[in-house]
């Protein structure tokens, strides 16, 4: 059995170099060095799979032909790999060591049906359901998710309501499944907050049979079902440029280059980024992604579709760990009011989930009027009302973090001209 450099998709980079071009010329001599050394990510069949590189040099082994990987580390079918340099492109797909040079500005390309741009709750389920009606209709399109997060779920920031209902479509067994959703709202507040006091007023929700989750934790749980579809999710890399053929018609996403100075130069460890190409490329990049709004300028989207601008606000949140004595799994509370003045749209949520750990949050929209509002320190006075106050004292803040959301805008809808270029929000 052969020893490899593994690549898994949950490191990086889909890309390893090699250090000494010896290794390179005598592959034999690296597998024996290597013999020692211990691999985290295996596959089914106990191998792994690896791909060094050199700044002159590019190789590819598979003892069973060339594979692509899970995220997770396993290897499902494949054999897309292409690698074009300036002399046109090869399919690498062989039982046979295969060697070639390449130069330093040449880039794999891996050739797929459709090509996900974000691996969060649309992009996931986007992918599940495709696999799905390709099992259903006993046909095998590949479908590859590139996301910019270290791993699933990492960028997701979101202590959630959940309303269960389109996942009993996707996933009908998500109970049986062990999905992580196991707290349902068991009551729902709505208050009006003054600097010293809260208000009770009727709630304009409709939270029953919700459930309060992390959707970070669903998001992983998620990517964990997609790959047991067969879809393939590489983490770890941002998808920094869109792909056109000679006219102008979308052809996939490139992944950003590695080993690039603060000052711009290339150093040694310079590496191209990785060509993602689909007959569809579908981007869920979350609220205004780098590659979306490229598109929507590029094609003139918003002109064509007389859309209203879209508005943000920004969305500040901290989780915390509680006295027992003060938590109460299931608990909704929404907030309007203090600290936010008249004229400031937003509000807050505080949601009690399980393990003693509640999610505490403030929501601003960006085009409040005051120039020196910080909403930062609008939720620090947040965490002072006494409402809020009593129940954070003796607790610890165990993650935190921020987002951009979308607020507002008329949503357009941009089937007929996204046909004609192959791409798909």
């Amino acid at each position: 059995m052969y020893k490899f450099l593994s690549i898994s998709s949950k490191s990086n980079s889909l890309i390893r170099r090699h250090q000494t071009l010896s290794s390179l010329s005598n592959p034999s001599n690296y597998f024996k060095n290597q013999a020692g050394s211990k691999i985290s990510s295996g596959t089914p069949n106990g191998y792994s799979y690896y791909h060094p590189f050199n700044q002159n040099f590019c190789f590819l082994w598979s003892q069973g032909g060339f594979k692509r990987f899970f995220s997770s580390g396993y290897v499902p079918n494949g054999s897309n790999l292409r690698r074009l340099d300036g002399r046109g492109s090869g399919v690498v797909n062989g039982r046979l060591f295969v060697r070639g040079f390449c130069s330093e500005n040449s880039r794999e390309a891996m050739e797929y049906d459709v090509v996900i741009v974000g691996a969060g709750p649309a992009g996931l389920a986007a992918a599940i359901r495709l696999k799905q009606l390709c099992r259903d209709k006993d046909v095998d399109f590949s479908v590859c998710v590139v996301e910019k997060g270290a791993e699933v779920g990492a960028h997701i920031i979101s202590g959630n309501v959940f309303e269960p209902r389109a996942l009993n479509e996707l996933l009908p067994n998500w109970k049986q499944e062990e999905a992580p959703i196991s707290v349902p709202v068991s009551s729902d507040k709505f208050w009006f907050l003054t600097k010293d006091r809260a208000f009770s007023l009727p709630s304009p929700f409709n939270n029953k049979e919700n459930y309060v989750i992390s959707l970070s934790q669903l998001t992983r749980w998620m990517g964990v079902k997609a790959e047991e579809l067969g879809v393939e999710i590489y983490p770890g890399f941002a998808a920094s440029e869109i792909l056109y053929d000679a006219n102008n018609n979308v052809i996939g996403i490139a992944t950003n280059d590695m080993g690039i100075a603060k000052d711009g130069y290339k150093k040694d460890t310079f590496q191209r980024g990785v060509e993602l190409r689909g007959r569809i490329t579908l981007l869920a990049e979350g609220c205004r992604g780098s590659l979306s709004e490229k598109i929507i300028k590029n094609y003139k989207l918003r002109e064509k579709s007389h859309a209203q601008h879209q508005t943000y606000a920004l969305g500040i949140k901290e989780v915390w760990e509680i006295d027992e004595s003060k938590h109460k799994p299931g608990t909704v509370i929404h907030t309007l009011g203090w600290p936010l003045d008249h004229k400031t749209y937003g509000g807050s949520f505080l949601y009690h989930m399980n393990d003693r750990q509640i999610a505490l949050g403030l929501v601003v929209a960006l085009n409040y009027h005051n120039p020196f509002l910080s909403p930062y320190h609008e939720f620090q006075k947040l965490k002072h009302h006494s409402a809020i106050k009593q129940l954070l004292e003796g607790g610890t803040v165990i993650q935190y973090g921020a987002r951009t959301l979308n607020e507002g805008g008329f949503q357009f809808s941009l089937e007929e001209q996204l046909l004609d270029v192959q791409l798909a929000f």
